[in-house]
């Protein structure tokens, strides 16, 4: 493709942060537990952590894909940096590229946002949702009640006052606009699974 590929959001995924393991005392060596993910206090998601040593952590849980449950368990290297007022900081060493990372994020493994081509949501705003926001733009102006892809553009109605060049117009763009947005997020989905793909692969040779 031409143009710079399309991310998922970091929002989207559950996230770990070896700092916040840090100030839980997950990281001391020989500790063993669990981390848990809540809303509205509710348990939503756990994982248990083992800390084999200082430098590495290993991880275990269960995915579920189609209806199969399967045991990850997989080492997470560790590495630390001395910061300016003493002590030392610890970081992720992402268990599929190396990089040193603050926060690792789940999609049936656990790896950094770059191997699973994540973005942040404000630059999710500029890219992935640009010919959606577009199209719940036109929408409104041809005042169509539903939202983006809710209704085929050439089943809209013609609002009421509108000179029907002026409809025929919106409504051809807004074709365009909504096909342009259907492509965007096979992109999306498909660069999502050759991520995985590649995760996978990475795992299988540890």
């Amino acid at each position: 493709m031409g143009r710079a590929k399309e991310k998922n959001a970091t929002a989207d995924y559950r996230s770990l942060s070896i700092v916040a393991l840090h100030r839980a005392g997950m990281l001391r060596a020989g500790y063993d537990g669990s981390w848990e993910w809540k809303r509205r206090g509710e348990v939503v998601g756990a994982i248990d952590v083992e800390s084999e040593s200082q430098t590495r952590l290993r991880l275990r849980y269960r995915v579920t894909t189609k209806g199969e449950a399967e045991l990850k368990d997989y080492p997470v290297p560790i590495t630390w940096t001395p910061c300016h007022l003493g002590g030392n900081r610890p970081w992720f060493l992402c268990p599929c590229c190396g990089r040193r990372v603050a926060k690792l994020y789940l999609r049936r493994v656990f790896a950094c946002r770059h191997c699973l081509h994540l973005n942040y949501a404000s630059q999710q705003a500029n890219k992935r949702d640009r010919a959606a926001d577009l199209s719940s733009k036109l929408r409104r102006s041809l005042s169509c009640p539903g939202g983006y892809l809710s209704i085929p553009a050439e089943l809209i109605p013609k609002p009421k006052g509108m000179h029907w060049r002026t409809f025929g117009q919106k409504v051809k763009q807004l074709k365009r606009v909504d096909a342009r947005a259907l492509v965007d997020a096979g992109a999306l989905f498909a660069s999502i699974e050759r991520s995985l793909g590649q995760a996978y692969r990475a795992f299988a040779s540890v």
